[in-house]
């Protein structure tokens, strides 16, 4: 459906910066992405706005379906997903970063006869809300871990003044944390104990990590992610300094294999030749 050459490029930063979070290079490694060059990276875009197309007209129908009932303005339609793909953004493929290209998601509310069409909002909104959302159209309003998304675009509930993020398990250094508020984004890794500061309004495309120009920005949303982690289940993720952090490593760099298990291939063989025997050469 779309010609790799009208594609745009991928946007990179530093490699410094952009591999600073030691799982992306590994990711690559692990999906065979790591010497993917622009114009493969163009053909790849290309094949995934296809298949975006193509989820988009599936869902169409079912726009279709609601838009044929009794009730269609009444019906509350939420679209979301649970991440982005790089598609090379970063020199990254794939997910698992706090980088805009995978943490920034679709988020998408209808019910006409409630909510004004074609109206783009700024408040931070996480998955962590969809079962508020759900409970307010239901009339039982209850958050939990989450915010009263409905009741904030009603002016009856407080938008959030950050959002903090966590991935990998508290206290191993696979950990990272990620605090937004405001037109900052602050990311720490424990592998490491690498820092990242992006403003989103200046540098939209994060490609300039601000930590050793911002400091008392990233004092104060260093010190959010820490008391962020101050509860059961995440306090492994703090010591005595705050966050804590480990030596540098990387980890062993693997590849993803795929075989056809039900016909008991399990690998490759020490011999290819030895695949051909007792095949027909008729």
């Amino acid at each position: 459906m779309y010609d790799p050459d009208r594609m745009p490029d991928p946007i990179c930063g530093e490699l410094e910066t952009d591999h600073m979070d030691e799982q992306i290079p590994w990711m690559n490694q692990i999906i065979w992405a790591e010497d993917i060059r622009n114009p493969q990276a163009r053909i790849l875009k290309a094949r995934y706005y296809g298949e975006i197309s193509y989820i988009d007209d599936c869902i169409g129908r079912i726009l279709d379906a609601v838009d044929a009932g009794p009730d269609a303005n009444n019906t509350l339609i939420c679209f979301f997903s649970d991440h982005g793909d790089h598609l090379g953004d970063h020199h990254a493929w794939q997910k698992e970063s706090f980088f805009e290209a995978s943490c920034h998601i679709p988020f998408l509310l209808s019910w006409p006869d409630r909510l004004p069409a074609g109206l783009a909002r700024q408040e931070l909104v996480c998955l962590t809300d969809l079962f508020s959302i759900a409970t307010h159209a239901a009339d039982a309003v209850e958050v939990r871990e989450g915010r009263d998304v409905l009741g904030m675009l009603a002016g009856t509930a407080a938008p959030r003044d950050c959002l903090v993020g966590c991935y990998g398990d508290p206290g191993t250094p696979l950990f990272k944390v990620m605090v937004r508020e405001g037109a900052w984004k602050y990311i720490f890794l424990a592998n490491g104990g690498g820092e990242q500061l992006f403003n989103l309004e200046n540098d939209p495309d994060e490609q300039v990590n601000c930590v050793h120009v911002e400091a008392d920005t990233v004092s104060h949303l260093r010190s959010r992610a820490a008391a962020a982690c101050d509860i059961p289940g995440a306090r492994q993720a703090l010591d005595e300094n705050g966050l804590k952090a480990f030596p540098y490593r990387e980890r062993r760099r693997d590849r993803i294999y795929q075989f056809d298990q039900s016909r008991d291939i399990t690998g490759f063989p020490k011999k290819p030749e030895d695949v051909l025997k007792g095949w027909s050469t008729k």
